[in-house]
């Protein structure tokens, strides 16, 4: 089963049914920990959504919480742990290095 079946199903206003979780997830988090501010400026929950063999659609769309790749290498890593640390510098000096 691929990954458009397992998610395929659409949520709330027309989203998928990872979003619909994936919004769940934030607002319990919120629920729990507080905002971002109220948890000295800790960031808040990230998603990685990483497509083996990318299409032109996508389960979650991309915003600041959720960073869609597509492929993978070991590059993927180094990519998602700059998403995930707020380091958007090094973010994007880690896309531009990657040879296509």
């Amino acid at each position: 089963m691929s990954d458009q079946e397992s998610w395929g199903g659409t949520g709330r206003n027309g989203s998928t049914a990872v979003m619909t979780e994936w919004l769940t997830f934030v607002r319990n988090q919120i629920r729990l920990h507080g905002k971002a501010q109220d948890r000295g400026g800790c960031a808040g929950p990230k998603l990685v959504c990483i497509d083996l063999q990318p299409y032109t659609t996508t389960q979650a769309p991309e915003r600041s919480d959720i960073l869609n790749v597509g492929g993978f290498s070991d590059a993927v890593f180094s990519v998602a742990a700059s998403f995930l640390a707020d380091d958007g510098g090094r973010f994007v000096a880690e896309v531009e290095k990657i040879e296509l």
